[in-house]
């Protein structure tokens, strides 16, 4: 007796065949054709990634010792996964194993002669459901075999640890297994993760274009590649989506957030540190540094992990207000004390004057009675403020300081920068980054995920790569504190606002009681008589509210 036929039609299928799952969509197509080792799906909301990234990895379940893992950040966010999985998996003849979840995929075991035809069996086959919450879940695939891997929302993760640990385990089960080995992964713009994941596949790559990376064996010398593509999406690409979420979708409140994910635009950083930073307002042309400016050094010091240094300038802004701009970056990993000094002065010019040097704390420490890293640089700082310069001046400068922590200090700190990067000041910002020059100042600055309760929400997500922007915060809370935007700054509307239809009066005051309410630092103080509006208006007369 036959088994009976199960139709399994899939409802955005575009063929009207019975199967368990197509691409309904050209980009789901290329996705699934491509032969790229490592491939990046992203973009907008709603365009199937997380169905497509679960089917992929059913193409290879009928070779034996086969083994294929999909990841997202929590167990939460994979039992969604979890769920769709039931709808097409079952159809492959799989069995789904809760704890941990695991699907197994019967295949049959080859045979010596082809008239024996042996019994089916689960061995081998699986496919695995995982989350990595931590850096530290990473080490449970230690010795692991996975020839698919896929990650689903990638940006969740603050960094590439754990994506790039897992190219250890990107292999065959069995040596000699003729296996497809790859990577995919699948994300939306935005999360804690939305600087590196934009580095890796987006930021000066052509969508669609495959981009050979070239890897060095250390020892031989031999020089291998491997390819890497970015698929963009969008929510037009799936013509099937339920009118009520892109409802939803259109509804959200904030802008950026609901552009982000309406079009997949990555270059709109929703949900980030440092919201109000822009090309266009934050960016410095590259050029030299001037002459004749006050010059500063900050430095991030770590040596296991990234020791950030960069060089600022200040220069005098409209109406005497000191502006800065950080004009040379250097970042740097396992480099000893005396060396990191050594390449500082080599990349300042003799002519630039260094008036001070604030330096992380944690350079200050001495281990074990040895000098510590600030009393190993300092005698190179001493020795070129000692030189003479063509008329038979010391050069000077070059004062080291700690830089300012504490309780609180980093909260204070990111607030701080706030207050420099704000954009309606006139004469623009006060602090501005030479992008061309300080890549990974700006990458970071761009990048940097605000904090998601239970974490401090004043503060950045954690484990986030973050010493660039550090270095910055150092700078400047060694620094006296700029005046706070006057009322006439912070009330500078848009330039699409109609000022001839609207109460300019009550739309001021309307802004006034809002930034007070939200504890703006340059209102919530501000006397009475300084308000524009001295008389409290009618609810009638304040539709802003």
């Amino acid at each position: 007796m036959t088994a009976p036929t199960v139709d399994v039609r899939n409802v955005y299928c575009k063929h009207g065949d019975i199967h368990d799952f197509c691409a309904y969509s050209l980009e789901q197509e290329l996705f699934s054709e491509a032969d790229d080792f490592e491939l990046f799906f992203g973009g907008a909301a709603g365009p199937g990634k997380t169905i497509l990234l679960l089917n992929e990895g059913l193409r290879q379940i009928e070779i034996p010792g086969y083994q294929a893992i999909f990841f997202r950040r929590t167990f939460d966010e994979l039992s969604d996964a979890i769920e769709m999985s039931h709808a097409t998996f079952p159809q492959h003849g799989g069995k789904f194993i809760s704890r941990p979840p695991t699907w197994t995929f019967p295949v049959r075991q080859r045979s010596a002669h082809p008239n024996i035809l042996r019994s089916r069996t689960d061995r081998g086959t699986r496919y695995f459901l995982r989350y990595c919450a931590r850096d530290t879940d990473k080490l449970k695939h230690l010795g692991r075999a996975y020839a698919y891997i896929a990650w689903d929302e990638l940006t969740m993760y603050p960094n590439d640890s754990v994506y790039t640990y897992l190219f250890l385990r990107c292999r065959p089960l069995w040596q000699g297994q003729k296996v497809r080995c790859y990577i995919r992964a699948a994300s939306n713009p935005g999360g804690p993760g939305h600087s590196w994941v934009k580095q890796r596949f987006i930021d000066g790559r052509v969508p669609f274009q495959s981009y050979e990376q070239v890897v060095e064996d250390e020892v031989t010398g031999q020089k291998y590649s491997y390819r890497r593509k970015f698929i963009p999406a969008t929510l037009d690409s799936n013509d099937k989506i339920d009118p009520m979420y892109i409802i939803a979708l259109l509804s959200y409140p904030d802008p950026e957030l609901r552009r982000a994910m309406r079009h997949g635009d990555w270059d709109i950083a929703a949900g980030v540190m440092f919201s109000e930073l822009r090309e266009r307002l934050h960016v410095e042309p590259t050029r030299d540094p001037l002459s004749l400016t006050r010059k500063e050094i900050a430095i991030d010091y770590a040596y296991n992990g990234f020791c950030a240094i960069g060089w600022f300038e200040v220069t005098s802004g409209m109406e005497g207000v000191p502006h800065h701009v950080q004009y040379r970056e250097l970042v740097l990993t396992e480099t000893p004390p005396e060396l990191i000094a050594q390449m500082i002065l080599e990349r300042t010019p003799r002519h630039e004057r260094i008036q001070k040097v604030t330096i992380d704390t944690n350079a200050w420490v001495s281990l074990k009675g040895d000098p510590s890293p600030v009393e190993q640089m300092t005698p190179a700082f001493k020795v070129r403020a000692a030189e003479l310069d063509e008329f038979g001046n010391a050069f000077g400068g070059w004062q080291v300081r700690g830089a300012h922590k504490g309780p609180g200090s980093r909260a204070r700190g990111w607030t701080l920068m706030h207050t420099y990067f704000y954009p309606r000041r006139r004469g623009g910002a006060l602090l501005k980054i030479m992008k061309e020059k300080c890549p990974v100042t700006w990458r970071q600055l761009t990048g940097l995920a605000r904090g998601i309760e239970p974490h401090d929400i004043e503060d950045i997500e954690p484990h986030q790569t973050d010493d660039a922007a550090d270095m910055v915060r150092y700078y400047l809370q060694g620094r006296p504190r700029p005046a706070d935007p006057t009322p006439d700054e912070i009330l500078m509307t848009d330039l699409d606002l109609d000022k001839a239809s609207i109460d300019l009066a009550s739309y001021e005051y309307a802004q006034i009681e809002r930034l007070r309410r939200v504890g703006f630092p340059a209102i919530k103080d501000t006397p009475l008589k300084q308000r524009p509006i001295k008389k409290p208006l009618t609810r009638r007369t304040r539709p802003w509210k």
